[in-house]
């Protein structure tokens, strides 16, 4: 599934270039090639996965209830028309983020918060900032709300991931994995592939983690296979150029173990109400074009007359604001309805 998101993410992105520009460049056709045979290899390890279930169904891609609850998706591209409110915490996040950057060092830092409260929008601000683009090659990011198949082994994956992310054939990847490869075999082979390299990479959405990811920004700078034991992810990250590691996590805890407890930062609800308002009109705008007719009719009027008691319920959270206006032409919609029998 992280592959799925990146080759979502990229597909978008031609699309929109594609529009943008009238002619269609041998860049863009070699791009678009390129995509189609990832997604054919993306396509296989799925069916792989469902053939793994011994039921033979999509039972295989369920975990525990208490992930499930709480698993989604997220991918490096910010929908811009949806964030407001973030000018503050995102100077500060910068200034912590790309302060002392040097070689022979990774700087580490965590952003924790409740659920709703932006942790991701500002983590894919920072991904896709001017500084970023300008200093960091490559950008990887990788979501750890789950995986795509529970009978893989989640560091794995994360391995696999990474190394797709740096245009690492598919083929080439699960021969990896497939031929019996170790884990210390996977994480030789990012460690090669990072290496020389100034990079950034965002780990979102953590949820459980073991001793593994522990200290990702640590001192550890030797080659997995080497005399020492490769038990961490920090072996498979290379030093030497330096480079940034975001977290992002609701467990502040897991967040102190992967960057350190000094690294974190704590994200605030929005202060400025306007913004929150401003996300709840975006995220109204955007949605009603998809409605079925009987659905768009809303009254802006009522909307404004319900504008304090809207943002009363968001308490600064983006997500609740986003929410509301789903809420609000469901209600609508049932007034319609209702409004139309009475009138029948």
């Amino acid at each position: 599934m992280y592959e799925l998101n990146n080759l979502l993410s990229q597909c978008r992105m031609l699309i929109d270039r594609t529009n943008t520009f009238s002619c269609f460049s041998l860049s863009k056709a070699w791009n678009s090639n390129k995509i189609k045979k990832r997604v054919v290899a993306v396509k296989r390890r799925v069916l792989q996965c469902v053939q793994h279930d011994p039921n033979g169904d999509a039972a295989a891609l369920q975990e525990d209830s208490s992930t499930t609850r709480f698993s989604r998706w997220t991918t490096s591209w910010p929908e811009q028309s949806m964030i407001h409110g973030f000018d503050q915490q995102l100077s500060e996040l910068e200034q912590k983020v790309f302060r002392n950057c040097s070689p022979g060092r990774l700087t580490g830092v965590g952003i924790v918060g409740m659920g709703g409260i932006g942790k991701t929008a500002l983590a894919q601000l920072v991904f896709n900032s001017q500084q970023a683009r300008g200093h960091y090659f490559p950008r990887i990011w990788v979501c750890l709300s789950r995986t795509a198949c529970a009978a893989k082994d989640v560091r794995k994956e994360v391995l696999q991931s990474i190394l797709m992310a740096l245009s690492l054939e598919e083929e080439i990847v699960l021969s990896i994995d497939g031929g019996g490869a170790s884990l210390g075999d996977l994480e030789s082979a990012v460690h090669e592939k990072l290496k020389g390299k100034r990079y950034l990479i965002v780990f979102d959405d953590v949820w459980k983690i073991d001793g593994w990811y522990a200290d990702v920004v640590g001192p550890h700078n030797a080659l997995p296979g080497s005399d020492q034991q490769s038990n961490c992810l920090a072996l498979s990250l290379p030093k030497e150029k330096g480079g940034v590691v975001v977290v992002t996590s609701r467990l502040e805890q897991a967040a102190e173990m992967m960057v350190g407890k000094s690294s974190v930062y704590r994200v605030q609800p929005l202060a400025d109400r306007e913004s929150s308002w401003a996300i709840f009109m975006d995220a109204l705008s955007k949605a009603r074009p998809a409605l079925p007719k009987e659905r768009r009719a809303i009254d802006l009027t009522t909307i404004n007359n319900m504008k304090e008691e809207i943002l009363e319920t968001c308490s600064g959270l983006p997500s609740m604001a986003k929410r509301w206006q789903t809420s609000l032409q469901i209600v609508c919609h049932h007034q319609h309805q209702l409004l139309a029998r009475n009138l029948a």
